[in-house]
């Protein structure tokens, strides 16, 4: 289920893994990945010095990076410090820095 909602299409991948959620509310799926992913932006923004002057200095690129980390990094950090180690160890795994 974690990985159908940080799918791109969080209704469709939750069905597809699973022919007990045939029957769930798209709009429903789709707003749970779309809380889901607030939720994360806002733990790196807070949680990360990193993420948050990132964002500040070129949210565009932040923004690009974050699309990639939301889908390569599963969700399991429940706090700001918790999501913003994922992050950290993911830009320095993809940059080197």
């Amino acid at each position: 289920m974690a990985d159908a909602l940080v799918d791109p299409e969080p209704d469709t991948a939750l069905r597809a893994a699973d022919p007990a959620f045939a029957d769930t509310d798209p709009d429903g799926v789709r707003i749970a990945a779309l809380l889901i992913v607030r939720l994360r932006f806002e733990r790196v923004i807070h949680g990360s010095r990193q993420g948050g002057e990132w964002f500040d200095e070129d949210p565009a690129a932040f923004a690009a990076a974050f699309k990639r980390y939301h889908a390569e990094v599963p969700p399991t950090a429940a706090t700001p410090s918790g999501e913003a180690r994922l992050f950290e160890a993911w830009v320095e795994a993809v940059t080197g820095t």
